[in-house]
């Protein structure tokens, strides 16, 4: 009998801290794009991702490309990136300026051009942390 009265116990007490978690917005928890970068297409399902616009893709004003926050930094230059993923958004946010500083959420989806299909990263949300410009151009 006390077994059966210290599981309930638990199960309360476990029932009470997920619901009182269920409640609060917590920050996503972002993969950097150099996280994906070796394998892109194993990431299933939706997914967030942190990294700043290096550039959008003139036929197609809802892409942007994506460029690991850690590298930018390092090299100062929005074409150094070994690795830089393709994005695209329809969504009802703003599109990220150039520079900006991005976490996205979404997951691959099948994007057609000129009767050719690849996989590409599809935005359902951005949330722009920061622009980086100034650092880029060494302004203050």
């Amino acid at each position: 009998m006390k077994r059966i009265t210290l599981f309930a116990v638990c199960a309360i007490i476990l029932i009470s801290l997920c619901a009182g978690c269920a409640g609060e917005k917590e920050d996503v928890i972002a993969l950097s794009i150099n996280d994906i970068r070796t394998d892109p297409l194993s990431f299933v399902g939706e997914i967030a991702l942190t990294g700043i616009n290096v550039g959008l893709y003139q036929p197609d004003p809802t892409i942007f490309f994506l460029m690991d926050t850690e590298e930018l930094m390092a090299c100062l230059d929005m074409q150094c990136g070994v690795f830089q993923l393709p994005v695209i958004y329809t969504g009802s946010d703003p599109m990220p300026d150039l520079a900006d500083e991005v976490v996205i959420v979404g997951s691959w989806v099948k994007y057609e051009e000129d009767g050719q299909s690849v996989d590409i990263f599809g935005a359902t949300s951005i949330d722009v942390k920061r622009n980086i410009m100034s650092i880029l151009t060494g302004g203050a």
